[in-house]
C-alpha cells in the first residue's frame, strides 16, 4: 500500500470520546488510521501514542500511520513506542515532516520497511545521546554505563533498519547534520519522499 499525498489534506474524524480511536478522513472519504506525534518525545506523548497503536491494532490489521515531527526527547519512552510498533500485528507506516530529530528520527527509521516516508522539505537529524549526571561518583558511573547501553541499542536499531555500515553510522551521528529528505533516502534512513 503506497501512501498518497492526500494525507496532507485531512479532516479530523471521530474522537476518542466516542469510544473509538480517532480516524482521519481523506478527501476521497476513506478513513485512515493516523497518529500524530509532534513535539517532544516524553512519557505522556508516548503513552498516548501507544494507547492509540494498541486500540487501532485491536480494530484490525490495516496499516497505521505514525506522523512524526519534533526534536526528539526521552530515549526510554521512544524505545517503548518502537517495542509496541513491533509487537502489534498491524504494520506501522511512518511519515516525517518539518524537522525529525534525535529519538523522533529513530522512530521514523524503525517504521515498517518499505513504508518510511518524509515530505520533500523535511529534515532528519541524528546525534550522539546526551544526558546530565550529578551526585556521587557511583551514581555518575552508573548513569554513564546506562547511557552507553542506550547508545549501542539505538545504533543497533538503526543498523538493522538501514543495513548501513557501522563506521558510516558513527560518522553520521557525530556530524549532527540535518539531512534533506533525499539525503536521508540515499542513506536508507527512509524509503520514499512524498
Amino acid at each position: 500500500m503506497k501512501m498518497n499525498v492526500e494525507l496532507l489534506n485531512f479532516q479530523s474524524g471521530p474522537t476518542a470520546a466516542s469510544g473509538h480511536p480517532p480516524k482521519v478522513i481523506l478527501p476521497n472519504g476513506r478513513p485512515e488510521r493516523i497518529i500524530p506525534l509532534f513535539g517532544v518525545i516524553d512519557a505522556a506523548a508516548i503513552q498516548r501514542a501507544n494507547e492509540l497503536l494498541l486500540a487501532f491494532s485491536n480494530e484490525g490489521n490495516d496499516p497505521i500511520t505514525l506522523h512524526l515531527s519534533g526534536p526528539g526527547g526521552c530515549v526510554a519512552s521512544g524505545l517503548s513506542l518502537i517495542d509496541v510498533m513491533r509487537h502489534i500485528r498491524a504494520p506501522v507506516f511512518t511519515i516525517g515532516s518539518a524537522v525529525v530529530a534525535s529519538m523522533s528520527a529513530i522512530i521514523l527509521v524503525c517504521g515498517e520497511p518499505g513504508y518510511r516516508y518524509m515530505l520533500p522539505h523535511a529534515r532528519l537529524m541524528l546525534h550522539p545521546t546526551s544526558g546530565n549526571a550529578s551526585g556521587r561518583v557511583s551514581e555518575i558511573e552508573a548513569l554513564s554505563r546506562f547511557q552507553r547501553q542506550m547508545t549501542r541499542e539505538l545504533e543497533r536499531l538503526i543498523l538493522e533498519a538501514t543495513q548501513m555500515r557501522p563506521k558510516r553510522l558513527k560518522e553520521l551521528i557525530q556530524a549532527e547534520s540535518f539531512l534533506t529528505a533525499r539525503e536521508a533516502q540515499r542513506l536508507n534512513l527512509l524509503d520514499h519522499v512524498l
